[in-house]
């Protein structure tokens, strides 16, 4: 009598699994790079235009992109990436976000914060002089020594 009980219980437990469907799912992956296109950045200072580029996992089938929490681009067609001009912002610190999903609904975030910053034309046209003076005065001084050379050299 055991035995028949036992054999039920195994066919009842086989029954109950192969009607049960199992399902393991992982959530997306997702990872932010920047591409400098027409932008300047040093650390975490940037200004200009950049491209948002991500890196996800194959189950991905839309990215949203977001600065401080307000929808920029909802982008469905991978390889996704958002362009960004940072002047159509203020300037300071601002949090960029991504957000992948997959087609079952799970979702992946990046953030990376950067402060925006705008340069102005002043402050790039006294960068471009002293650059210019800097290089004139090494060429006078670079002639002057080979001249010192030459000169020396015939004496």
């Amino acid at each position: 009598m055991q035995f028949k009980f036992a054999v039920f219980a195994i066919l009842i437990c086989a029954l109950v699994l192969s009607c049960t469907a199992t399902y393991i799912s992982a959530a997306p992956s997702l990872s932010l790079s920047w591409y400098k296109d027409n932008g300047y950045g040093m650390g975490n200072d940037i200004g200009g235009y950049f491209t948002v580029n991500t890196n996800v996992s194959p189950d991905v089938v839309y990215v949203e992109f977001y600065v401080d929490d307000e929808l920029q681009l909802n982008d469905t067609v991978a390889p996704f990436s958002w362009s960004l001009n940072t002047g159509n912002f203020t300037d300071g610190t601002h949090t960029i976000k991504a957000v992948a999903y997959d087609s079952i609904g799970e979702t992946a975030i990046a953030e990376a914060q950067r402060n925006f910053v705008e340069y102005s034309m002043n402050f790039l046209i006294i960068v471009f002089v002293i650059v210019v003076v800097v290089l004139a005065v090494s060429l006078v001084a670079a002639l002057v020594w080979a001249k010192k050379k030459e000169a020396k050299r015939k004496s």
